[in-house]
């Protein structure tokens, strides 16, 4: 998981952790066991721990979802 999130670096993404939480965030800086990221408004830093990520996916930006034709 440390590889892929390191492959992230100062990308936006997803971040799925074990206990069925979804973080949507940019990648900052992993320290120690600790993945550091900002939250979608880009200020607020966010704190998980390495063991509880489960899953990492780059952010989807479409804007066309949901929309009624």
């Amino acid at each position: 998981m440390r590889k892929l999130l390191e492959a992230r670096m100062g990308q936006r993404c997803y971040l799925f952790t074990t206990l069925g939480q979804v973080y949507v965030g940019l990648v900052v800086e992993l320290i120690d066991d600790v993945v550091h990221l900002t939250g979608p408004d880009g200020l607020t830093p966010v704190y998980i721990n390495l063991s509880d990520v489960s899953g990492v996916r780059q952010y989807d930006e479409d804007n066309d979802l949901g929309t009624a034709r």
